[in-house]
Parts: C-alpha cells; sequence; structure tokens
C-alpha cells in the first residue's frame, strides 16, 4: 500500500455559494513512497471574503502545501486565486518548487515494455492567468506557464542519459496562451449541480526564453447531478494533447490525487491522454460521508494509435469529514484499486 497526499487547488466560485465567512484549515501531512522514504509536512487552504455584506463576492483563496523525506525529498507549492471588481476578473498564481525522487518507465501505454529507472529533477514551475468575464460565468484571457528542470540523481547507465530522450538531462519550457472558463456549479468546495469548463492552449517556445517549441491543449469538464438531498453524482472528462518536441517531463501523464487514482503519475505517459470517471457521493451521519468512484484511461501517441486493449481502470472508496459546515469543505481520504496496487490518498477538498 502506498500513501499519497494531494496538492491543494483553488478553485473558482459560483455566485449562490454562501461567503460570509472566513476559514483556515490546516492539515498534517504523513505517507511513505519506497522511492522517498517517510515523508511528513502540512497543507493548508484559507478563503477570505474581502466584502462579508456582499453575498455575490467571491472569496479570495490560498493554498499550499510542503513536506520533507528521510530520503531529502522536498515539495512545496503555493496557489493564490483572487477576484477584482463585481468579480469581473479572477487572477491565479501557482509558484512550486519539487525535489522528487522518481521512477521513469518509459514513454507509451504498454506495460509490458516498462523498466524502471530512479531519476531525480529539481523542478521550478511558474503558472498564472489573469481571466476576464466576458459574459456572466465565462472567463477568458491569457495563461503563462513556466518550467525548468534540472537532473539532479540518475543510474549513470541509464535511458535518461543514454538514451538520447528530449529534455532527459534537463530543460526549460516557456509557454503562453490563453484560458477559458465556464462555471455554472452551485458550490466551490462541494457541487451539487450543475457544470464546469476549463480549456487551455499554449505555444511553448525558444522566444519566450524556453529550450524547446511545442504546442498543448488541456480540456477539464465536469458536470454534477443531486440524485437526492445530499447524493451527488459528479461525472469528470479530462483531455491533453501535445505537438512538436515535447520534452518528457511536459507529456500527459495518467495518474494523480484527482483522475485515475490507483495508477502512479508518470509510469505511463505519452503526447496525448483521455480519461473519464465517475463519483458517487452522499453523507452517513454527523459530519461523514462517503464516497464510491470508478476511472478509465489511456496514454497515445496519436489518435490512431488509441486502443481499446490499452484502456487502464481504476477505481475505490473514500470517506470524508466535513470541516465547514457553511461551506462544506471536506477532507478526504481515498483508497484506491488498480492492476498497479493499492493506493490511499488524503488532502482536502474533493478530487473534482
Amino acid at each position: 500500500m502506498v500513501l499519497f497526499i494531494a496538492i491543494v487547488k483553488a478553485q473558482s466560485l459560483d455566485e449562490n455559494v454562501t461567503v460570509s465567512k472566513d476559514g483556515f484549515y490546516p492539515v498534517p501531512v504523513l505517507f511513505y513512497l519506497p522511492n522517498t522514504g517517510y515523508a511528513f509536512g502540512a497543507a493548508f487552504l484559507y478563503y477570505n471574503n474581502p466584502e462579508p455584506g456582499n453575498p455575490n463576492r467571491f472569496p479570495d483563496i490560498i493554498g499550499g502545501f510542503g513536506t520533507y523525506s528521510t530520503k531529502k525529498q522536498v515539495q512545496g507549492s503555493i496557489r493564490v486565486n483572487r477576484f477584482f471588481g463585481n468579480n469581473d476578473y479572477r487572477f491565479d498564481l501557482e509558484i512550486s518548487y519539487y525535489r522528487t525522487p522518481d521512477e521513469f518507465w518509459g514513454i507509451g501505454p504498454d506495460p509490458n515494455t516498462k523498466v524502471k529507472e530512479d531519476v531525480t529533477y529539481n523542478q521550478y514551475r511558474v503558472k498564472v492567468d489573469f481571466l476576464t468575464a466576458v459574459v456572466k460565468r465565462l472567463y477568458i484571457g491569457p495563461y503563462y506557464w513556466f518550467e525548468k528542470f534540472v537532473l539532479s540523481d540518475y543510474e549513470p547507465d541509464g535511458v535518461i542519459v543514454q538514451g538520447g530522450l528530449l529534455g532527459a538531462l534537463g530543460v526549460t519550457t516557456s509557454g503562453a496562451g490563453i484560458e477559458m472558463i465556464l462555471d455554472y456549479r452551485d458550490s466551490l468546495f462541494f457541487p451539487t449541480k450543475g457544470t464546469f469548463t476549463d480549456v487551455k492552449a499554449l505555444f511553448y517556445s525558444k522566444a519566450f526564453g524556453g529550450d524547446v517549441n511545442f504546442f498543448r491543449f488541456d480540456l477539464d469538464a465536469r458536470y454534477y447531478i443531486e440524485l437526492t438531498k445530499g447524493q451527488v453524482l459528479a461525472l469528470n472528462t479530462l483531455f491533453n494533447s501535445t505537438a512538436g518536441d515535447v520534452p518528457i517531463q511536459m507529456l500527459p501523464k495518467l495518474g494523480s490525487h484527482q483522475m485515475m487514482r490507483g495508477y502512479p503519475m508518470g509510469k505511463y505517459l505519452d503526447k496525448n491522454l483521455w480519461a473519464v470517471q465517475a463519483e458517487y457521493r452522499r453523507p452517513l451521519f454527523w459530519r461523514l460521508g462517503a464516497s464510491a468512484f470508478i476511472g478509465v484511461g489511456q496514454v497515445f501517441p496519436k489518435f490512431s494509435k488509441f486502443s481499446v486493449d490499452d484502456l487502464k481502470i481504476a477505481g475505490g472508496l473514500g470517506l470524508r469529514y466535513m470541516l465547514d459546515k457553511e461551506q462544506h469543505l471536506n477532507v478526504r481520504l481515498d483508497i484506491a484499486q488498480s492492476r498497479e496496487g493499492t493506493y490511499v490518498y488524503f488532502t482536502i477538498q474533493e478530487a473534482f
């Protein structure tokens, strides 16, 4: 069994949510991975309404986490989500640093070709967008994504240093483009109905200070159905596609704390990724709730190579504890199972 702590992610808010009070929630972090050893740290989520008398004012949100492991793994991230005016402008900033012992398994969906190789990169990341509400609930604006990878530890005879893979020895990527968010959810932390769509199109270029030229397209679409009072069916589709000279670190990866729980992030990666998931959520008693989820997904080099024979399936059960009754902010504990084994995720907020 492997235990993960996931990133706290700030999201936009629908106008029907009550935002009358502030909230600050720290969560201790403790997990174990064979390649990193025991790790400890903390995650937090803070939200604040700068206009308490305005129930339509979206809250400002700051989320973050930091961990350190017995094998000198370091992870740290801060994310800020702010609104300006009468929710007419949305600003989002993420600054992260990772020094994470990792495993490279090669590229592609075929598990029979996977050979594990240990590798560590020092990773620096900056993401920023500034979106404008062109119409109600629809935000459009510029998006920038900077990522720098510096090779730290590797196997001397491995493919990382000898295989000629683009970016394997380290790479800087710098991309700019456009993002569009359409948000019809009824809640920030626990949507029960509505839709949410996030689309990004980015061009990475040497002209922006990077080492490579390539294109990336990301689509994240979500749909929420309230079955009965408190019981929700949540659906999610994720599609990532890249073209051009894509370094290995920027290839779409299957598996995370949000999508395809049950698969280790990075074991399956390629130029394209498609995945869908469904999750049933319901209250139990007091502040406790439960969930059941299943996901199906795949990575593939090009559309003509997509095959249902290569589809990966994962599923599991979750337990929820409600930190904030007014906002329905949950801490979640998910146990997911796949052919890769059993994985446990513990963090703040729902997976999607």
